[in-house]
């Protein structure tokens, strides 16, 4: 055999090997090896998965507007709707148990309590939390369908994002990894293929890109959409003692056993969604309380609630000037140094309105006592008012 031809199958064998090689994560991380869990429980359904009180064949959720094709059904997670691959289905399993109770099961990833099911719904065993399967309680932020309408552009970034890139902004943002001993988990690692297995099996059925209506919260709009600098968050420190405090606590510190923190150390930090105005307005009117949803239906009431949690002290997301190149960021991003002079304040303007009126905005006790009489005094922008009267 001559030289050329030895040389010819040696750049055909390096091409075969190169085309069998895994891909390469963003950023040219290498893959991970898998490594799945041996045991899991032998039952054909999760019990814990259901509502109390409820049995599976009521627990769906209809809106009469949507076609037939896309409504609301959770799924039940038996030996007929998870994956015939024993390793696929694994996989699922452990994608679901890192969801349902993040913060324990990935602690060296996690910087608060926070996991998961806290926002999207589930069997978080810290709280008592047992509405439904997580991702599926359709009065918090479902991720069903989720899977479906990824990768998608997202504006924070200006870039496409896929299934385990936005789990990485959660815990990124929401579960403040940068606090955590190790940061964010790796792209490619076996906990994020878990919990993207787990988010694919949960949007099974629904259509490509169809953006069911359970799929994202309902911000105000309208008459309903107070301008930012006429939310008032003294009233909202009134509306959270009534509302809240009894599970969140009066410092906002969270119960254990209860709730988790909403400011401070423990909380999300302030580049996450939810520690945008409407974003939490829109959450606390769907979801909160936790098991009563709906409690808080007045429009003013919930933004006026979400303006005097969001005028508190949290950690301070290390890339947030990285965010919204383009089009800067929304004016419900009162975090934002660039919304806070776009909005004519040189700070926070909730943290600014409840300084002036002398309540805590650190982790202190809330009083009865701290609320000024001129509660109504608050409704105003009050850019130019000193905090020292």
């Amino acid at each position: 055999m001559n030289r050329k031809l030895l040389s010819l199958l040696g750049v055909v064998v390096l091409i075969a090997l190169a085309g069998c090689a895994a891909p390469s994560a963003p950023g040219g991380q290498a893959n991970e090896t898998t490594d799945l869990p041996k045991e899991w429980p032998d039952r054909e359904v999760f019990d814990e998965d259901l509502r109390e009180g409820e049995s599976k064949n009521n627990f769906e959720y209809r809106n009469e507007t949507a076609g037939d094709e896309v409504q609301f059904s959770p799924k039940e997670m038996n030996n007929s709707t998870l994956p015939s691959n024993e390793e696929e289905r694994e996989m699922v399993l452990y994608g679901r148990e890192l969801m349902r109770n993040t913060s324990q099961a990935m602690p060296e990833h996690v910087g608060n309590e926070l996991s998961c099911a806290s926002c999207h719904g589930g069997t978080d065993p810290r709280y008592g939390m047992t509405q439904g399967m997580v991702g599926q309680d359709i009065d918090m932020i479902p991720l069903v369908g989720t899977h479906a309408d990824l990768p998608e552009w997202t504006s924070r970034r200006d870039r496409m994002r896929d299934s385990r890139q936005r789990l990485m902004g959660c815990f990124d943002r929401s579960m403040n990894s940068q606090n955590s001993t190790e940061g964010t988990p790796a792209y490619d690692s076996r906990e994020m293929q878990a919990m993207e297995a787990y988010m694919q099996w949960l949007s099974e059925g629904v259509p490509v890109k169809g953006q069911p209506y359970w799929s994202h919260l309902n911000k105000p709009e309208g008459d309903e959409k107070k301008p930012v600098e006429e939310v008032n968050p003294v009233r909202g420190a009134e509306l959270y003692l009534e509302n809240c405090a009894s599970c969140h606590g009066d410092d906002g510190q969270g119960i254990e056993g209860s709730a988790p923190a909403l400011w401070g150390p423990g909380a999300f930090n302030d580049g996450a969604g939810m520690s945008r105005m409407y974003t939490s307005a829109s959450f606390i009117r769907e979801a909160m309380p936790y098991g009563t949803p709906h409690t808080v239906s007045d429009w003013d009431d919930a933004q006026d609630i979400a303006g005097y949690m969001n005028g508190h002290d949290r950690p301070e997301f290390v890339e947030k000037e990285q965010d919204f190149p383009t089009s800067g960021p929304p004016e419900e991003g009162i975090y934002y140094p660039r919304t806070q002079e776009d909005l004519g304040y040189d700070m926070n303007p909730m943290r600014k309105k409840l300084e002036i009126a002398g309540i805590p905005t650190g982790t202190e006790s809330l009083n009865e006592s701290d609320i000024p009489d001129d509660v109504e005094y608050y409704d105003q922008p009050l850019r130019n008012e000193s905090i020292d009267g």
